[in-house]
């Protein structure tokens, strides 16, 4: 005969995996969201650098600006698209209101 099925399942820990990250974890969405937007804006800067160093003639491979031009714009797609959702929430607050 089978043994029976236990009722109870031993469950595995919720708790975070340890990260090694070097930024110190935000506090709140605010904080969240300005080194969000710093870093855009810090990857925009760097894909700036590398078109004008590209086009000075330096020694920077074609692919590596590319690189850098995608990782800025997809960085910038994603902003609007934080920004476009946080204004569909607080129009939906505002139907909400009598």
């Amino acid at each position: 005969m089978p043994a029976p099925i236990p009722t109870t399942l031993p469950l595995p820990s919720l708790a975070w995996p340890a990260t090694q990250s070097a930024a110190p974890p935000a506090s709140g969405f605010q904080d969240l969201l300005a080194r969000t937007w710093n870093d855009t804006v810090r990857q925009n800067a760097g894909a700036q650098q590398a078109i004008e160093a590209s086009l000075a003639g330096d020694d920077l491979a074609m692919v590596e600006t590319f690189t850098a031009l995608r990782e800025a714009d997809l960085s910038l797609r994603l902003m609007i698209q934080i920004r476009n959702k946080l204004v569909d929430a607080y129009q939906e607050l505002q139907q909400l209101r009598f």
